[in-house]
This record gives structure tokens, sequence and C-alpha cells, in this order.
């Protein structure tokens, strides 16, 4: 299964792609069984189409653009760039061992804590929390749990509880990197941020996201306009959501509306496949983001340990539901609508 790869933190948005359309070849019956299992095998063994250096770029750009979604300061911005190509050079380095996979986000976790811890915390002048997770957001398991959910709901017993599993366990990993990283430098002593750059950077940091991500996950060519889009709509709902919802719940809201749109996207003439723009709906909702900050209270001490683990499981819980109930709506109406079509 294509998504068994999609989870991991070297995800390829063209393989995914790819693999739709060999499986929309093989629904057609224009492609032998045996003809789209091969070129599924050389699609998921190919290598990343931009290479090490722009890839690691690209995740270096898309920390930065997650960085700027919370409005730091100026002096955070640098410290992004830095964390972030710090884990881009990691992820690339583990490229060429897929076995290393499972322990990436402990790895990342720990050495980003305690650089932040030594060097970078005090210079950004910004809390640890604050600067540390753009630069593991792609990393986190937000994308695996939202997808084992939609399998669930689809019937794949087997496939969508070892997601789920593989999601909570990856989250569990990427915490503990951060409570050994503080446990190892010490906690920050508490931060007096600055002047923020302001609300304009939010949206500022969609396109920013945008060429992050096609760059790191090497997207198919044609495919960044669609990946604007998208990711626009995802984080826009998600902000209009947070006017009205808590932080955690206003994922299940942007997730109900983005996954509808990533699908009735891709079935317009010369977007990308579904797989392609669900990935950037996964990836601008930051789900693991929201998750890993609340966990990571407990530890740092920014919130009442009970709190922030509840905020957590809403968060994981919120954007999961949300991107089951508009699939499951949006294949309700394209299913009625096609019977009805029917003579």
């Amino acid at each position: 299964n294509q998504m068994d790869g999609s989870v991991q933190p070297s995800g390829q948005l063209d393989i995914a792609g790819r693999v739709d359309q060999i499986a929309d070849q093989a629904a057609a019956g224009t492609i032998t069984p045996a003809d789209a299992v091969a070129a599924i095998h050389a699609a998921r063994t190919a290598p990343p189409r931009f290479g090490p250096v722009l890839t690691t770029l690209g995740y270096t750009v898309t920390a930065v653009g997650f960085g700027m979604m919370i409005e730091p300061t100026w002096k955070a911005l640098l410290a992004h760039l830095f964390l972030g190509l710090t884990v881009g050079l990691i992820v690339a380095a583990a490229r060429p061992f897929p076995a290393l996979n499972p322990i990436l986000p402990t790895a990342s976790a720990l050495v980003v804590t305690l650089l932040a811890t030594w060097f970078v915390a005090d210079v950004a002048d910004d809390g640890l929390l604050r600067v540390i997770s753009p630069a593991l957001i792609a990393t986190l398991p937000g994308m695996a749990l939202v997808i084992g959910a939609i399998e669930l709901a689809g019937g794949r017993i087997v496939s969508g509880s070892g997601r789920v599993v593989y999601g909570i366990a990856q989250l569990g990993l990427l915490v503990y990197g951060v409570v050994l990283g503080v446990h190892i430098a010490g906690q920050v002593p508490p931060q007096h941020p600055s002047t923020p750059m302001g609300s304009w950077s939010l949206y500022a940091s969609i396109a920013v996201i945008a060429v992050g991500l096609y760059f790191y996950l090497s997207a198919p060519r044609g495919s960044l306009p669609w990946l604007v889009l998208t990711i626009a709509v995802a984080t826009l709902t998600q902000t209009l959501a947070a006017t009205v919802l808590s932080a955690a719940h206003s994922g299940f809201v942007a997730a109900m509306v983005g996954v509808p749109f990533a699908m009735a996207c891709s079935r317009l003439r010369g977007a990308p496949p579904f797989g392609v723009l669900s990935l950037a709906v996964f990836w601008s909702l930051v789900p693991g983001q929201l998750t890993f900050m609340s966990v990571s209270r407990e530890v740092t001490g920014d919130v009442d340990g009970v709190a922030g683990l509840s905020v957590a499981a809403a968060a994981i819980v919120s954007i999961a539901l949300g991107a089951l109930v508009g699939w499951s709506l949006f294949r309700a109406v394209t299913t009625r609508s096609w019977l009805s079509s029917q003579p």
C-alpha cells in the first residue's frame, strides 16, 4: 500500500501521484495485475525528483513556513531556519537507511531540543516550544492517524488499526525525544517574546509551505498552484473556525472542508491526484503540531499536565474525525449523484 510510505518522513508526493494513476488504470482494466505490481515497485523505489540538496532545502523552507504560521519574532524566524535545516539534514542522511525511519522523530526531537536549549531559545527570545515545533512538524504522525481513521471507516480494519497504532507510537517517540533533550540540557528560563511579525505572516506562510513541500516531498510537475490552493483552503478554514472553537477543535472543521476540497480538485482536468492534494492538506493542518505542543508543554511546565494531555487527545481525535466526516460526506454525495444519473 502506497500510504505506508506516506506516513514516513521521507514520503514523496510524486510517488503518491504515480500510484494513484496506476490504481486508476487497474480499476479501468487498462493495465494487467503483473504490470501494475511492477509499476508500483518501480515508483516506490524511484529516487526523489529533486535530489538531496533541494529536498533538504525544501524541508528547511517548510519549517520556516510553519514557523510563520505562529507569528514568530524576526529572531525566532532565524531559529526556525537553523533548526529546520538541521532536521532536514538528519532526514537526508537517514534516507538511504529506511530501517532508521521509526527513530527519526526521536533523534530529530532530541537534537533540536538540545540545540534550541543551548543556543537558540535565548537568541530567539521566544519560548522553547514555539522555537522547536516548526522544525519537527514534518516528522509528526498526524497524517498516519487521519489516514488510519479513514481506512477504519472504509472497513480496512487491519491496515487502519495498524496505522493508528503506528501514529501513536511515533508521537510517543517524538515526545520522548523532547523529554530526553530537556533532561540533558535543562529547562529554558521563561522568555519574554519581542514584537511578533504580525498577522500577515499567516497568509505569507501558505505560499512558503507550498513551495517547501513541493521540493521536500518531490511533488509532481504542475502541482504547485494546486498545493497553494488546497493549503490556503485548509489553513484559512482552520483560522476562521478557531474564532469560535478551541485550537484543538478547529482542526475538525478544517479537515472536514479540506479533504472533500482535495477530492473535488483531484477530479478536475490538469489537477494532481487526490493522494497528492490530501497529503498537502494533512501537512498544512499540522495536526501533529497541535498534539505535540499540547503534550510537551507538560514537560516544560507551560501548562498543567492533565490539561495538556486532554488538549492533545482532542487535537488528534478532532482532526481525524473531521477528515473522516468530510471523506464520508463527499463519497455519499458523489455516489448518490452517480446513482441518480443512471437510467
